[in-house]
């Protein structure tokens, strides 16, 4: 019976195989990661025509592997405040997937682990059980080889070209679009930051435990959450990490170390990544040396066997024109002149004759001794430009010392030369990087794999080139019907907001599925209307706020009244989920147009737009947005400050720091907000009180008699 299902399987795969070969399909979508089948799931529920290739055997296979240490930084926040809705508590699940099923849903994260920040391995579970329902859509073991552009030949149908996917093996699919949705799977090498990269290791071959690195000294590179996950597994057993890395520009000017709950982007270190911070700081040998390599490259010789030494080589240290040339870029072997030890003059013998013979002929070439003086009495204005203590005699530093330099290429050719200069280095040099280490393990993190794609879809790049160019539609630019999903569309909102996470990207997968939707087939992005009247008195009655079904998409309704619009709003500010964690980008608008043949005023409410293209889309008629905003000062030391809370209450909320809703109106065809209301900074994200929803309602009856005043002026100016 066993052997009947592998053979049905295989013929199911091969029927599978010819049916995509001979037809072209609507949407091919790269890589069943949660992007991958969160945009599969609408597209399902929508009775698309799709198909998903993905390389591993399941769906969410990277979290099988990643991250390498298993623990996961995503929340899961499992309960909220008894009485909020589902809909609120998704904000704080930063796990799942959107589900639009309204029975027989996958069991959410939140439902499958207690951890504050679950294993990798609950996540894989989830999504390879959320993307069951699409396995008559996705092709598994099915890794992409080619993905080309080719025009399509007049009189053949209504596209004008057609993507052709090739696949390991000879298979192929012919596409009219294509989605890519593959994340980052490209590992940098850094082979521009450390010559000798042939000697380190990487972050993706790391065991997911450090009990092999048992007693040893390891060096971390790299400032991300990576490093820092791997630099915290490893304290456990090693006797030393040094965590070295550049400094990053940082939100209040200068350059340091990001840490996520400075900055507010979940991208940067999370705070329960640091503990190398206290074995750093609280003096336990550990190395936190986040400039290391700022201006450096890491050079790496293998010496003591199976050790590695390191030293950190400026430009200035190139010893030929092609070192100066070829520094800032990725060539190995470069020829630098390094520093082994500054030695006192009565030393110099001994060191000339172990040199001479390790190394015989070699001096002036492979090897010099400088001589040098560590302070220059000669010099008069040395004491004025100095500040030493009264109480220390700076004389005390003068002398003259042997600076010992060795060319790089004649420690890699001379194995026993390179033992004893590390044995040398040990006893004579000064900085932090003299020791022998045992591994050094690169942590540079990922950017788009654009192997399978060829020139007619390879895109531009950008940021650093781990992404691809794309519009605020999410296609890619120059390449007409080639999007991307999930984290390699994050470059619209990078170092910005949540989209190269799950708890981001699945609202911008939603968001690219209904553009779809409006392309394709003329479906239009949800909406509310609401029949509107100008507002003769302040908008007094009360607000009731009601559930929003959990993840249920809004039917086109019509209601009527201001009260009707007002009521909308304070309800989708105190539940909506999209615009809480891809603040700034995705928000409410509200688009007020004139209906011709009732001759009344309609807002047209459209819920979690990406909100650059919608103002670009309706620029001609009024609107009114909302999204969720910090302060612009709110970042760096300042937010464990005493001034960390900007607004106490209700009338002073335009000076709120933390997290706030924010809501501008903009008359026709204006780019700057014409009228602005915040709302308070509020630890409960809550808004319901009298003294925050009555000048709402105040601002938007100010807003509505400006849109239908509008009107009347521009008739009198005619």
């Amino acid at each position: 019976m066993l052997g009947m299902a592998v053979v049905f399987l295989v013929l199911a795969s091969t029927l599978l195989g010819v049916a995509i070969a001979d037809k072209t399909i609507g949407y091919c979508i790269i890589g069943a990661g949660p992007a991958g089948i969160q945009l599969g799931h609408f597209l399902h529920h929508s009775g698309r025509d799709y198909v998903i290739f993905e390389s591993n055997a399941h769906a969410g296979s990277f979290f099988d592997r990643f991250p390498r240490h298993r623990q996961l930084i995503s929340l899961n926040k499992r309960n909220v405040r008894q009485g909020r809705s589902a809909e609120f508590a998704f904000r704080h699940d930063w796990n799942s997937l959107i589900d639009v099923r309204r029975a027989n849903r996958t069991r959410p994260v939140t439902q499958r682990s207690k951890e504050l920040f679950p294993k990798a391995d609950v996540l894989a579970a989830y999504l390879r059980e959320f993307a069951e329902e699409q396995h008559e859509n996705i092709r598994y073991n099915a890794k992409v080889r080619k993905i080309s552009r080719q025009a399509v030949p007049a009189g053949s149908g209504n596209a004008s070209q057609v993507f052709v996917v090739k696949l390991e093996g000879g298979g192929r699919a012919r596409c009219r679009e294509v989605i890519a949705a593959h994340g980052l799977s490209a590992p940098r090498k850094g082979a521009r930051a450390i010559d000798g990269v042939q000697w380190t290791e990487s972050y993706e071959d790391m065991p997911e435990t450090g009990e092999a690195f048992e007693g040893k000294s390891v060096m971390v590179l790299g400032m991300g959450n990576a490093a820092l996950e791997t630099a915290q597994e490893l304290q456990k057993y090693t006797a030393e990490v040094h965590l070295l890395a550049r400094p990053r520009p940082l939100p209040e000017g200068g350059a340091g170390v990001r840490l996520a709950y400075q900055t507010h982007y979940v991208g940067d270190i999370r705070a329960g990544r640091t503990t190398i911070l206290d074995t750093y700081l609280l003096k336990s040998l550990d190395v936190f040396d986040f400039d290391a390599m700022l201006d450096n490259k890491m050079v790496v010789i293998p010496c003591k066997g199976s050790r590695r030494c390191i030293w950190l080589a400026s430009i200035d240290l190139c010893a030929d024109d092609t070192c100066r040339e070829r520094f800032f870029e990725a060539t190995q072997n470069l020829e630098f002149m390094l520093l082994m030890g500054r030695i006192a003059s009565q030393h110099e013998p001994q060191v000339r004759e172990l040199l001479e013979r390790l190394a015989p002929g070699e001096e002036g070439q492979g090897w010099q001794l400088d001589m040098a003086e560590q302070l220059d009495p000669k010099i008069e204005s040395f004491f004025s430009k100095n500040s030493y203590p009264s109480t220390l005699d700076p004389m005390v530093y003068n002398g003259s010392y042997t600076w010992v330099m060795v060319k790089s290429g004649l420690l890699r050719r001379n194995a026993e030369l390179m033992d004893a200069m590390a044995d040398f280095r040990m006893k004579y040099a000064a900085k932090h990087t003299r020791y022998p280490v045992d591994h050094v393990v690169r942590c540079f993190g990922w950017t788009m794999d654009t192997n399978m794609l060829d020139s007619s879809t390879r895109p531009e790049m950008v940021d650093n080139g781990k992404y691809p160019k794309i519009s605020d539609t999410f296609e890619v630019q120059g390449v007409p019907g080639f999007f991307a999903a999930g984290t390699i569309a994050h470059s619209l909102d990078f170092r910005k907001s949540a989209g190269g996470f799950i708890h981001g990207f699945r609202y911008t997968a939603r968001c690219l599925f209904r553009f779809l939707e409006e392309k394709n087939f003329g479906v239009a992005w949800p909406e509310r209307l609401f029949r509107l009247d100008r507002v003769d008195e302040f908008l007094t009655s009360p607000v009731h706020s009601e559930t929003v079904p959990w993840l249920c998409e809004r039917e086109t309704a019509r209601s009527s009244g201001v009260a009707g619009l007002a009521q909308l709003l304070i309800d989708r500010v105190n539940e909506a989920s999209a615009p809480y964690q891809m603040f700034e980008m995705l928000g409410d608008m509200v688009v007020f147009e004139k209906n011709s043949s009732e001759k009344v005023w309609i807002g047209r409410y459209l819920e979690d737009v990406p909100l650059n293209h919608f103002h670009h889309r309706f620029a001609l008629s009024p609107r009114l947005t909302w999204t969720f905003r910090y302060s612009e000062a709110f970042h760096g030391p300042m937010v464990l400050s005493m001034d960390r809370v900007g607004a106490s209450d209700a009338f002073k909320a335009h000076l709120s720091n933390f997290l706030h809703p924010y809501m501008a109106f903009f008359p026709a065809n204006a780019s700057k907000p014409a009228r602005e209301f915040w709302f308070p900074e509020d630890v409960h994200t809550q808004w319901h009180a009298d003294e925050i929803t009555m000048p709402f309602r105040n601002f938007l009856a100010r807003v509505v008699n400006d849109v239908i005043d509008s009107e009347a002026e521009a008739e009198l100016v005619t």
